[in-house]
């Protein structure tokens, strides 16, 4: 296992505005965080370039960035929306788009994986509304991996996630575990961990106290973490453990986040060791 970090770790302002991950790519490297979970909900900006037909120079830039600082781009996240079938023809036709394009970025700058949220809805509507989406993926060797939920009405259990990636038959689809929305629902994460086997391809590492989505460092919620890390040595699961923890620092000055970065990475030099 490695220590990785969605590029969103210190996008969060003071002022509510998020700094691009272009910009953000040369601090984590300095800092040695080289493997990055590129966050594409910047698409879900209305002003994000990755939106229009301009995209192709910020493409670029990322992957010369990475090249140059030696960085590893292992998993992204896609775009989403709270109920993709209760939006309007166009708005849903629009969202689609911004999903697929983000299969073609993954295809673009060699992510092997894009992290998706199940819609709302039956695991029919699923299998229907991700069936193109998978096909896409197969296509250009991309896995697509399902992240449990945190809503009553979202699919958060890992029992659905099983079902509707067993449902797919494909080596093309598996599951990102979020830890923090697990916490959330009170679910035992080491059964969890467990039941998922090989299904598990990614996660989403963020602690809480149980009843928010605080997006916290390891340690600063009340996560075991010793006995989820644990599990996945049991499982022999082989992917990464990604930060998705972009609240903790969000109203330091740009000078501290820095040394936030520094934080994450000495938590997570702790977390493999357990």
């Amino acid at each position: 296992m490695r220590i990785a970090t969605s590029t969103n770790l210190i996008s969060f302002n003071r002022d509510n505005t998020k700094t691009e991950m272009i910009h953000l790519l040369p601090l984590y490297a300095k800092e040695g965080m080289q493997v990055l979970d590129l966050n594409f909900c910047e698409m879900l900006n209305p002003g994000s370039i990755l939106r229009s037909d301009d995209f192709g120079p910020y493409i670029q830039r990322l992957s010369e960035l990475k090249k140059k600082h030696g960085l590893t781009f292992n998993q992204g996240h896609a775009p989403y929306v709270q109920d993709r079938l209760s939006l309007p023809k166009d708005e849903g036709e629009e969202f689609d788009h911004l999903l697929s394009r983000s299969l073609s970025f993954c295809h673009d700058l060699a992510i092997p994986i894009l992290v998706v949220h199940p819609i709302k809805g039956s695991l029919g509507d699923n299998l229907t509304y991700y069936s193109p989406f998978v096909e896409q993926a197969s296509k250009i060797g991309l896995t697509l991996a399902f992240e449990n939920l945190n809503e009553e009405d979202e699919m958060h259990t890992i029992e659905d996630l099983c079902e509707l990636v067993d449902s797919f038959d494909s080596k093309h689809v598996g599951i990102c575990y979020d830890f923090g929305h697990a916490h959330m629902r009170a679910h035992d994460i080491r059964k969890d961990i467990l039941s998922m086997k090989d299904r598990l391809v990614a996660t989403h590492v963020a602690d809480n106290h149980g009843d928010r989505d605080e997006h916290l460092l390891p340690f600063f919620g009340t996560i075991d973490w010793k006995k989820a890390v644990q599990a996945l040595r049991k499982i022999r699961y082989e992917g990464d453990l990604t930060y998705e923890c972009m609240f903790f620092n969000q109203h330091l000055p740009l000078e501290l986040k820095v040394s936030a970065i520094r934080q994450a990475k000495l938590f997570g030099e702790y977390l493999l060791m357990l």
